[in-house]
């Protein structure tokens, strides 16, 4: 039976481990800083995609909540990820998902909304979150992708956290901005570890 266990443990691991690194980057220079913030991001947003990724092909593929409680499926993958992946693409659609994409609220649920039900507390959560999720995508992609619409994206991240859109707010500025406390880097980590906790029903 697949379990959500090390799933979980995994994610709450790593990310204690970029809120222990956000403590010590006061001993870096102003530009190291900023550096690694940037990459703290990437490293995070990684994380929570893969176990989102992960907690869907579970959750459709038998494994319960860490609470024990079974979810809402419409239809089972048989025990395993793959079979599970299968699904998400194919079941249900006259026109198959060719790519699953596990960045965005709404992508998420049109991967899982012919085998997980909408009333399921995965799906749930991450509509709740869908804000935030979509947020932290935005700047994320703003430091991995230096294009038009990731730059556009980008621009009403900082209108929402300074009124206005600043052409000097590189990613690595707005997510240790004192203006913002605690820095933004930190709530992103922060938060997102509560939704983990809420998506696997961990006690």
């Amino acid at each position: 039976m697949p379990s959500l266990e090390l799933d979980y443990r995994t994610y709450d691991s790593e990310t204690s481990r970029l809120l222990s690194l956000c403590s010590t980057l006061e001993s870096l220079s102003a530009h190291h800083q900023k550096l690694v913030a940037e990459i703290a991001l990437l490293r995070l947003f990684s994380l929570f995609e893969n176990l989102v990724a992960s907690t869907c092909a579970k959750v459709a593929s038998g494994a319960k909540y860490l609470d024990g409680t079974a979810p809402f499926l419409r239809v089972s993958a048989a025990r395993s990820r793959q079979n599970a992946l299968a699904l998400f693409r194919t079941h249900g659609r006259s026109n198959p998902r060719s790519q699953l994409r596990w960045t965005k609220a709404s992508e998420i649920k049109k991967n899982v909304r012919f085998v997980i039900d909408c009333t399921d507390n995965m799906v749930r959560v991450i509509d709740q979150n869908g804000s935030l999720i979509d947020e932290i995508r935005r700047v994320r992609n703003r430091v991995a992708h230096n294009n038009s619409r990731s730059r556009e994206n980008y621009r009403q991240v900082v209108r929402k956290h300074y009124g206005a859109y600043l052409n000097h707010v590189t990613p690595g500025m707005l997510l240790l901005a004192p203006r913002i406390s605690p820095c933004l880097l930190v709530q992103y980590i922060s938060k997102t570890r509560i939704v983990a906790k809420d998506i696997v029903k961990k006690q």
